[in-house]
């Protein structure tokens, strides 16, 4: 009886397992990361009279990047990671459909508070930091050892990394934690034959 219920479990359990088999959770922060600070960096350097700094310009270059990142991530699902093991994804429901609109007023009631918290002289990096911390912890399922070293590194650069700089290194530490994840999955694993 025992046995018939962990096989069950394990097979209940199956999709949460390969929802970032391949890191693709942390390639995309990584990059939205990257993007968002890329932007910041972009508008600093244009003139302010370019119709490249106005506001919908800026509101149409980042939804265009994150559509691109939210492709790109589709089809690494759909051409690399499915065929290697086997998954079929499951019908879209209406409370899968939900889920996204949730985290987005989420994101930006988040947003909100931390511009509230910010402009009260709290530092924009250990808030950054504490997020990152909390995100890596639960989106990149750290259950590989390797893992908690990225962990530990977001932890470090939580404390030592300057605002201005804070969006580069934690987008470039999930988008190393996911290519490492990445390359280890392609190596540990084939295509079907």
């Amino acid at each position: 009886m025992k046995e018939e219920e962990l096989k069950i479990q394990d097979y209940l359990s199956r999709p949460a397992r390969y929802v970032n088999i391949d890191g693709l959770n942390e390639l995309t922060w990584g990059a939205m990361c990257c993007g968002f600070a890329f932007s910041d960096w972009f508008r600093a350097i244009v003139p302010r009279d370019s119709v490249l700094h106005q506001s919908w310009v800026q509101t149409a270059s980042m939804v265009s990047m994150v559509l691109l990142i939210y492709l790109a991530g589709k089809a690494l699902k759909r051409y690399v990671t499915y065929p290697r093991t086997g998954y079929v994804a499951y019908p879209e429901t209406a409370r899968r459909r939900m889920v996204p609109i949730v985290a987005a007023v989420g994101g930006a009631v988040a947003a909100l508070g931390a511009a509230v918290i910010v402009r009260g002289g709290f530092s924009m990096t250990l808030l950054l930091g504490a997020v990152n911390l909390l995100f890596y912890a639960v989106a990149a399922q750290p259950l590989r050892p390797w893992k908690y070293g990225f962990l530990l590194l977001i932890a470090a650069g939580t404390l030592c990394v300057s605002d201005a700089h804070a969006l580069v290194f934690f987008g470039s530490v999930f988008l190393a934690s996911g290519v490492t994840t990445l390359t280890l999955y392609l190596r540990q694993t084939q295509r079907p034959q």
